[in-house]
């Protein structure tokens, strides 16, 4: 990653399940628990090169809105204009923090029921759908580690299984700049 010149313009940020699966489905049956855990994985990623700049993993289910402040705080060294998130980051903390702490511009859509928060408001006047389009980066990056290095965690360990999550998102990074450099 410090080969290549990250430009940190845009930054999107978004959440996905790695399940884990070490049992089988009888056996889940006849415990009576058939919804399995998994470890939901946090990334931040600059939009143009598609690295991931930050993550984090934890087990789910979790909001993505606890990762989103911490996340924003290590990324603003890199200077973004533009930080995307889908509608479920769509919080006055969270964009407050875009705003004032990484002195960056929103591009989060607004929930169907936001009436309060300043940023939230002004967010009418200032989303541009044309930038916001291309937050579809992350669910590629998401999908290119969930089919290349697998979506399901074999750790049984909540610990391990964070950890795995994690080697997942560094050899994705290692995976990315080699593709970077052969071009």
């Amino acid at each position: 990653m410090r080969n290549h010149q990250i430009n940190g313009e845009i930054i999107a940020l978004d959440g996905s399940g790695f399940t884990n699966d070490y049992s089988d489905k009888y056996y889940a049956i006849i415990r009576r628990k058939e919804r399995k855990s998994y470890v939901k994985n946090h990334i931040s990623i600059d939009v143009h090169s598609r690295l991931i700049l930050h993550f984090a993993t934890q087990r789910g289910p979790r909001f993505d809105t606890r990762f989103a402040i911490a996340a924003i705080r290590n990324i603003k060294k890199y200077n973004p204009k533009y930080i995307l998130a889908d509608r479920e980051y769509d919080t006055e903390p969270i964009r407050k923090c875009i705003n004032e702490e990484a002195k960056a511009q929103d591009q989060i859509p607004l929930k169907t029921r936001a009436k309060t928060g300043h940023y939230r408001l002004e967010n009418k006047n200032t989303f541009n759908k044309d930038i916001y389009s291309i937050r579809n980066n992350v669910g590629s990056i998401f999908s290119v580690i969930k089919r290349i290095f697998n979506g399901t965690n074999r750790s049984r360990s909540l610990q391990l299984s964070n950890k795995e999550t994690k080697l997942k998102n560094t050899i994705y990074n290692i995976y990315r700049s080699a593709q970077i450099q052969e071009k």
